[in-house]
């Protein structure tokens, strides 16, 4: 609604939204060090959890398709072990992903208007193409890392080495993969859509009669809706784990096997 695509408003959302916290923890002194711990936790947990359940599973699957019994716990033990270079390599490569670009190009366009995006247009779409072809040419990079504990130099390229040579199967994987996420969100989107908007049409009717009845309805709502929203995002995210990390293992067999038999 505050976007210059919508309105000319004054200020912007995350302006009000900054405001009406600071507003509210000068009236609520005794709750700034618990806000500022709550946080804080999350920030941190923001930018290490994923990288550290990135880590874990990875080395979880690769037990479970050499036929290894792993528990979570040793997951976690395993995925510290490489979580430092592992965090690096996100550091250095993830703000080049399509995803990135994509999200900075929103950002232009919903808080400095289309005439900022139309001129930064060309920069954003070859940042896209770039970020694409890094995407793909380093593919197995974090299975080089995690797997055979190569340096993040070394895993990129032999990630890149073995993208080329192996392009046909990885471009396959990438596409289908591309076309289950996109499945598995329409359908998420139309098995949502429904109850949602009944839910959010007792809760407006709630919210007008009484207010705190609304709320609460409100919050219920958007605490069940982000459990099933999460349930299914980790379930993709597990399968699509499962996929690359088979691809890599039996691409990196089948290159074993070929050096072997030109032996």
């Amino acid at each position: 609604k505050r976007s210059p695509l919508f309105e000319d408003a004054p200020q912007s959302f995350l302006t009000e939204v900054i405001k009406d916290v600071l507003s509210f923890m000068s009236a609520h002194g005794n709750l700034w060090v618990p806000f500022i711990v709550t946080t804080l936790i999350v920030l941190v947990l923001y930018m290490l959890l994923p990288t550290l359940c990135q880590g874990s599973l990875i080395q979880i699957i690769a037990k479970k398709h050499k036929g290894e019994e792993s528990s979570p716990v040793d997951g976690i033990s395993l995925g510290l072990i490489v979580f430092l270079p592992l965090l690096e390599y996100h550091l250095l490569i993830k703000g080049f992903s399509v995803i990135s670009v994509f999200t900075e190009a929103a950002f232009v366009l919903r808080n400095l208007g289309p005439g900022a995006m139309e001129t930064l247009l060309p920069v954003f779409l070859s940042a896209a193409v770039i970020g694409f072809m890094l995407t793909l040419l380093f593919t197995y990079s974090e299975f080089f890392l995690v797997l055979h504990k190569k340096s993040i130099l070394t895993s990129m390229m032999r990630s890149a080495k073995l993208v080329v040579v192996s392009w046909q199967h990885t471009f396959l994987i990438a596409i289908l993969m591309l076309i289950i996420g996109l499945r598995v969100l329409l359908n998420i989107f139309a098995v949502l859509l429904i109850p949602a908007l009944l839910f959010f049409a007792g809760g407006f009717l709630a919210a007008a009669a009484l207010t705190k009845i609304g709320l609460v309805i409100g919050i219920i709502i958007a605490t069940i809706v982000l459990f099933v929203a999460s349930y299914f995002t980790g379930i993709l995210n597990l399968f699509a784990n499962t996929v690359w990390t088979y691809t890599f293992l039996e691409l990196m067999e089948e290159k074993k096997t070929q050096e072997l038999m030109g032996e």
